[in-house]
Formats: structure tokens, C-alpha cells, sequence
């Protein structure tokens, strides 16, 4: 099964799941450069011998970050993501808009059960319905 590690800032490239030590190697490097949460998965990861940290991503492989960056830029609205004892949801502008279900992998990492395409169709129509 692959797996990609933490992207690589300057490509904005997923790289293979062999490759994640040299990720690590460069977020101990320069962990300003990284979000807070990598940087402690990757402490995390190295000290209890774990598999690399990859970021949340939807079902297709597309890192969730960027695309919730891009349609809160095109939309002008705030997407975030909550869960609680009936599972987890979509808001925008921190009201609910949809249910959507997610797992950890193998390695831990959380996976939206959708792909990034359906994700962005749902927002919209969310918003274009308010």
C-alpha cells in the first residue's frame, strides 16, 4: 500500500512513502518552516519508531489543507471540520453544513472518505444554498 509523507514546501509535491526520512530530516532541519502539528507528529513519529506523519488528506490522495485554503479564499467563508459522540461534520462559518466521515490509516493519518472533487461540490452547493 503507498502512502505519501508531509509535502515538500517549495513543490507543493506529494513524495513517496520512502522518502519520509528525508522529510523528517528536513523538518528537524527548519521545523519554523512547518505547521506546529508536523513538527510534533514527526518528534512523536521518531521517538516511538512509528511511520511518517502525512497531513489530513481526502480519499483521492489531495491534502485537505489546501483545498479548504483555496475555497476559503473563493468563497469567502471559513471551512473547518468537528466531531463529537455522532461523528464528524462540515462547518462553514462555524455553523453545520454536512456530515462526512473520515478514518486514520495505517500510519495513523486521517483520511476524508470523499475525494477532494465531491468535497469542493459540496461547499459550494452549501454556500450557494444559504
Amino acid at each position: 500500500m503507498g502512502r505519501d509523507a508531509p509535502p515538500d514546501p517549495a513543490t507543493d509535491q506529494q513524495q513517496p512513502f520512502e522518502t519520509a526520512a528525508r522529510v523528517h530530516e528536513r523538518i528537524r532541519s527548519d521545523p519554523s518552516a512547518y505547521p506546529a502539528g508536523w513538527v510534533e507528529q514527526m518528534w512523536f513519529r521518531d521517538r516511538y519508531d512509528l511511520p511518517p506523519f502525512r497531513p489530513p488528506r481526502f480519499a483521492d490522495g489531495t491534502r485537505v489543507k489546501e483545498t479548504v485554503e483555496r475555497l476559503e479564499a473563493e468563497l469567502g467563508v471559513e471551512i473547518g471540520f468537528a466531531g463529537d459522540g455522532d461523528g464528524w461534520r462540515v462547518e462553514i462559518d462555524r455553523e453545520p453544513a454536512f456530515g462526512i466521515d473520515r478514518y486514520r490509516d495505517d500510519a495513523a493519518n486521517t483520511v476524508i472518505e470523499m475525494s477532494a472533487e465531491a468535497f469542493v461540490e459540496r461547499i459550494e452547493g452549501a454556500v450557494s444554498g444559504r
